[in-house]
């Protein structure tokens, strides 16, 4: 009995991979006059770090239900 118990086998469940992180062409330059930074094949903006416009983004905290308000 306890030979059969150490030949089974266990593993997990094959899983779909998660999707690919999407990209853009490569060797662009910040678009600012001047700049020559090469921007990441990850990064939308046609700006660099440094010249982005500054966002301010508003901490929010847990929504509350629907029928709670």
């Amino acid at each position: 009995m306890r030979a059969e118990r150490e030949k089974r086998l266990r593993g997990a469940l094959v899983q779909t991979l998660p999707a690919a992180n999407r990209t853009y062409p490569e060797g662009r330059v910040c678009a600012a006059d001047g700049c020559d930074t090469r921007i990441s094949i990850y990064n939308r903006s046609t700006l660099c770090w440094n010249h982005e416009p500054a966002r301010i983004r508003l901490p929010r905290g847990r929504r509350k239900r629907r029928d709670a308000a």
